[in-house]
């Protein structure tokens, strides 16, 4: 604890030492100078704050992937939870040793039918992960109802260790993000700092008041822009978000099904809407379909394709929930046709989505090898489609943070506009005194 807040103390003490010298170097009067310390000072006390948010999102992030792997090793070994919790509590870090022993201890002193879920939710509760989550219901149906797991057991393994690479892929990108707007700020600093010492002395303009308070604005803007991007850019590295807000789901999918059945009906306004409602619908559709396609394909361990499918609809996506709707309301229309599968999403240009769906409808026609080896040629598909949605997920989280960098050049342009002008103004005094001198 003692390194800790000394490690704390002389990052405060080079941050401070560093704007001193920025301070200096611009020639600020003490009242300046004494505004930029006090600002550094809150920028220190928030920083560090963000700092300790990014060390907690990474620290579940890791120990996520350390348990969900740990859980399944043991779990193919010996199909019992309990005996898999113990062998994922040896390697864990403290704060998931406690959570595990919380569950365990839960698990060992009460006998109700829904132990496991009551217990294993603990967990959940502190690590929001689908992919948590979707382990858990899956060594839950397997302790409860046996069955041939081993194949299944696999799938979730591959998909998580490739997440995790992704993601890890991600957190370096991230840091490289915020690199980039560091050494643009620190870019700009030197660069507007040139203009006090390329005007000859006589001219010099940095004692008006004009200048001191910019120069001291665009140092606490550096210090705000950084900590921004900063706190944009700390992501909970586990936990899938929505875009679109439910009620804007629900509007576009009335806009994009009125455009389909009949595109003339639509008014100027919603024409020049529908290319963007589209769009977005099928970008973020792209995003979650490929969990959901997982999540099916482990049901199928048990179930039939429509009960898969069914037991999947309650934790749905709100994007998915109207299409999956329509597909269980189809199975009912047509309960051995391939109609349902045919008509899922038809309003979107989504054909590798379509063709990933309408491969479960062969499944229940074919014997076990046949469906284990269709079965994993939806998983290989899907494996391509959870590679190219998390792809557009990070480029999405990326893009915007990564525009910030051009934050602190915009402050410089502007701060060296505003000393052009303080230096024609001071040279065009100068004249002027020179003039009526003579």
């Amino acid at each position: 604890m003692k390194n800790k807040f000394m490690n704390v103390l002389k990052d405060a003490v080079k941050i401070l030492a560093l704007v001193l010298m920025i301070c200096l170097i611009y020639k600020l009067n003490v009242f300046s100078i004494f505004i930029c310390i006090i600002s550094t000072v809150i920028f220190q006390m928030f920083y560090e704050k963000e700092v300790k948010v990014k060390k907690i999102y990474l620290d579940k992030f890791h120990d996520a992937i350390l348990y969900m792997e740990q859980m399944i090793y043991s779990f193919k070994k010996q199909p019992k939870i309990r005996m898999a919790l113990s062998d994922a509590q040896k390697v864990s870090s403290n704060r998931m040793k406690e959570i595990i022993e919380e569950v365990i201890v839960n698990i060992d002193s009460k006998i109700t039918e829904n132990i496991y879920e009551e217990s294993l939710d603990i967990i959940k509760n502190e690590y929001d992960c689908k992919r948590l989550s979707s382990l858990h219901e899956f060594i839950i149906k397997i302790e409860k109802h046996g069955g041939d797991y081993e194949n299944y057991i696999d799938i979730l393994l591959e998909d998580i260790k490739e997440w995790g690479d992704r993601v890890s892929l991600f957190i370096k990108s991230v840091d490289r993000v915020k690199r980039n707007v560091l050494i643009s700020i620190l870019s700009t600093l030197v660069t507007c700092g040139f203009m006090v010492y390329l005007i000859p002395n006589e001219y010099r303009y940095t004692s008006h008041m004009l200048y001191q308070i910019c120069t001291t604005i665009m140092i606490i803007m550096m210090l705000v822009s950084y900590l921004f991007v900063y706190k944009k850019m700390n992501i909970d590295w586990i936990l899938d978000r929505q875009t679109l807000s439910d009620n804007m789901i629900v509007k576009y999918y009335v806009l994009v099904e009125k455009a389909y059945k009949n595109y003339n009906s639509l008014s100027v306004l919603e024409r020049m809407s529908y290319r963007k409602a589209k769009h977005k619908l099928e970008k973020e559709i792209k995003k979650v379909f490929p969990d959901w396609i997982r999540d099916v394909a482990i049901n199928l361990q048990n179930d039939t394709v429509q009960s898969a499918i069914e037991t999947s609809y309650e934790k749905l996506p709100f994007i998915l929930k109207k299409p999956i709707r329509k597909l269980l309301v189809d199975f009912e229309k047509f309960p051995v046709g391939i109609e349902p599968y045919d008509n899922f999403l038809k309003e979107f240009d989504l054909d590798e989505i379509k063709s990933s769906v309408k491969m479960f409808y062969s499944i229940n026609e074919l014997g076990k090898w046949q469906s284990d080896k269709q079965i994993n040629s939806i998983i290989d598909r899907n494996n391509k489609i959870i590679r190219q949605a998390d792809e557009m997920k990070n480029k999405d989280r990326i893009g915007a943070s990564t525009m910030f960098s051009a934050i602190p050049m915009i402050l410089g342009v502007v701060k060296i506009m505003i000393d052009m002008i303080l230096m024609i103004v001071v040279f065009t005094s100068s004249i002027t005194n020179v003039i009526n001198g003579g």
